[in-house]
């Protein structure tokens, strides 16, 4: 089995929104931003998983983030949120950010760190998807992409 991750292209937003919608998260806005995502696809050039990264200067925030798949495992989720990260520091981006409404141990192994809604960057606390997706529910995960 293998997969291929790539930059999404035009073609690939209704797969997103797809994916997305089957996810039970936004996708108000992923047409517009598509050259922000990142997508999986298995051998058959089906797109099995996406990613946005939503960029602000040297910040971002990860967005849409779904993986489905039977093929998907812990290990497979944890590579694809490296190449995810590794992309958005190639792009100089220092700290990404991401909402969740729980914790996983793949937050912990990739270095986030839960923050208050407060010490989020206006420029995310700004972005249609941030203002979405955040309610009081949702927790705030920031990770530092500097060495």
């Amino acid at each position: 089995m293998s997969i291929v991750v790539r930059k999404a292209a035009t073609k690939d937003i209704l797969p997103i929104q797809r994916l997305v919608a089957r996810a039970g998260l936004h996708s108000t806005g992923i047409e517009h931003s598509i050259s922000q995502f990142l997508i999986v696809e298995d051998e058959d050039e089906q797109v099995i998983g996406a990613v946005g990264i939503e960029q602000y200067d040297d910040v971002a925030l990860l967005r849409s983030l779904v993986l489905d798949s039977p093929i998907w495992t812990g290990v497979l989720t944890l590579e694809f949120l490296q190449v995810a990260l590794a992309y958005a520091k190639d792009h100089d981006v220092e700290h990404v950010y991401m909402c969740a409404k729980s914790a996983s141990p793949l937050f912990y192994q990739l270095d986030f760190k839960e923050i208050q809604k407060d010490r989020v960057p206006k420029a995310i606390q700004q972005s249609t998807h941030y203002q979405q997706t955040v309610d009081k529910s949702v927790r705030v995960w920031a990770c530092e992409l500097n060495d």
